[in-house]
């Protein structure tokens, strides 16, 4: 249900905001990572260290060998468990739906796109920046 092309032009754009808020290099997370479209696209200028979470395996395994470089996670975000306050950003183009997701760090079952906001605002540094593609269909 949650598999999705993010187009380049719309990784480019969230790239191009990163640098002017004035990103220019740190721990990237990427929380839905398909087969890693973002990591692939990070500006030359931007250095970054890129830790990705993918749930479907084929997909992971794709990125893994595309991003030998990245951490990448084949695992469902809710079972991941990094450090809060351990990212600078976080870019992604994260599912949207109207079902909860079940994490045991958290007192309630959140819907699932407001999940990845929580878990990731979490898991930013103080004065991180997550830029997360916005587009629900109805």
């Amino acid at each position: 249900n949650n598999a999705h092309y993010t187009n380049p032009i719309i990784i480019n754009g969230i790239y191009e905001a990163l640098k002017r808020f004035g990103f220019k290099e740190g721990n990237i997370l990427e929380p839905a990572a398909g087969i890693g479209n973002f990591i692939g696209m990070v500006p030359e200028d931007i250095k970054a260290k890129f830790t990705g979470v993918e749930i479907d395996s084929i997909s992971g395994r794709i990125a893994k060998e595309l991003y030998p470089e990245a951490d990448i996670k084949i695992q469902c975000f809710e079972t991941t468990r990094f450090n809060d306050n351990y990212f600078d950003a976080a870019v992604s183009n994260v599912p949207f739906g109207d079902y909860k997701v079940f994490d045991s760090s958290y007192s309630k079952n959140y819907l699932i796109h407001d999940y990845y906001f929580l878990k990731v605002l979490d898991k930013l540094k103080a004065g991180g920046i997550i830029a997360f593609v916005l587009l629900k269909v109805h």
